[in-house]
């Protein structure tokens, strides 16, 4: 027999549209309807299920949105990804699981070639492990083919030109999961490295990276079609060259992450963006290393750089919501259906419809977190 859990008296963001004093009906790791209450005994019917047992949850003065979707995720709770342990992996999810993230992207940094293929053999332990953790959509290489005056916290021993024997390890070693790769347009080979993600089916990302403007156009015009991080550690507008900040702030076929902590861009900055870029083109992430979940400030390099946040996604949604002023059904696709949409899973994550993954969140009339479903399994 199926197993159906009912969420009633809920306030559902999908996350584009609300529905007040609507239910979610959730069948094994499905939903199979979200909406309106006078829309439920039809769609029982259609079930043709007599008489269901349902595990009812009465969530009145709450709020039902997507589960969290974080694409560039080093850390948090005391460990990092590059401790290429299972176990340290395991902590990272699960740390951001009560915070709301239901799905991510394990981000591995510039690091050696044996480190980075030995965080690679770790995250695909944790994704076979079957463990009630949030689900791994594949990885992020923030790296190794950056330049290195706007490295950030990347080590510099580490940044290296790029080789695609090296690359090609990488991918044989992930079997394909590897879904974003950071690199910098204008370093030697961009061109052919940009193509070759390209074929992979692997999205090309802008960061780290000192490019003109020039420069990042023709890395765009290749087939860069995000922006890691944007304006951290890369080239930004100035009058007399727009850097590679203005390219992706300019084309709006390009999707750019926000680390919208208030210490990585000033408050006005995250305004400013969602000004002059489409909405549907902006991902609020994280790009939280340990310190996060751990009430914490920033880890910071011996040199003083920034590396990564703090911060879990559940901050960055009320920061962009204090700041920009905008309702919560523009805010909430930056961290749900955007993601989804630029991996290309959209059918089945980001948002709460018939026929996605039962990943919802649970959050108070504040935005806090108080209960998180994760493939229809109540986690938190």
């Amino acid at each position: 027999m199926p197993e159906y859990k009912l969420i009633t008296n809920i306030d559902i963001y999908t996350p584009e549209k609300h529905i007040p004093n609507g239910v979610i009906l959730i069948k094994d790791d499905k939903i199979a309807y979200a909406g309106p209450i006078l829309g439920i005994p039809p769609f029982i019917r259609i079930l043709g299920d007599v008489s269901p047992k349902y595990m009812t949850c009465d969530f009145k003065n709450h709020l039902a949105v997507p589960g969290f979707m974080d694409i560039h995720l080093h850390g948090g709770g005391g460990a990092d990804f590059m401790d290429a342990s299972p176990e340290a992996g395991t902590t990272v999810l699960k740390t951001h699981l009560k915070k709301g993230t239901t799905s991510s992207l394990p981000t591995l940094m510039t690091a050696s070639d044996e480190e980075i293929l030995r965080g690679i053999e770790a995250v695909l332990e944790i994704k076979k492990s079957g463990k009630l953790i949030p689900d791994i959509l594949g990885l992020h290489l923030e790296g190794p083919y950056i330049t290195k005056e706007k490295r950030g916290a990347q080590p510099e021993k580490h940044v290296r030109p790029f080789s695609s024997k090296e690359l090609r390890r990488y991918l044989k070693a992930s079997g394909g999961s590897i879904r974003i790769m950071t690199l910098a347009p204008e370093i030697p080979r961009a061109g052919s490295l940009i193509r070759y993600l390209k074929a992979k089916k692997i999205i090309a990302a802008a960061g780290h990276s000192n490019a003109t403007f020039g420069q990042a156009v023709k890395g765009i015009r290749a087939g860069i079609s995000h922006g890691t991080h944007l304006f951290n550690a890369m080239s930004s507008i100035f009058h007399r060259d727009s850097g590679l900040a203005g390219a992706l702030l300019m084309d709006d076929s390009v999707t750019v992450e926000l680390i919208a902590d208030g210490i990585h861009l000033h408050p006005s900055i995250p305004v400013f963006v969602a000004k002059i870029k489409p909405l549907e083109k902006i991902i609020l992430v994280t790009d939280a290393t340990r310190h996060a979940g751990r009430k914490k400030s920033p880890l910071r390099t011996e040199d003083g750089r920034l590396s990564g946040s703090a911060i879990s996604l559940d901050i960055a949604l009320k920061n962009m919501i204090t700041w920009t002023g905008r309702p919560l059904t523009e805010i909430l696709p930056m961290l749900t259906l955007n993601p989804a949409r630029l991996l290309g899973i959209a059918d089945c994550k980001g948002r709460l419809a018939k026929g996605a993954d039962a990943d919802i969140v649970i959050l108070d009339k504040k935005f806090n977190v108080k209960h998180v479903f994760l493939r229809g399994e109540k986690a938190i």
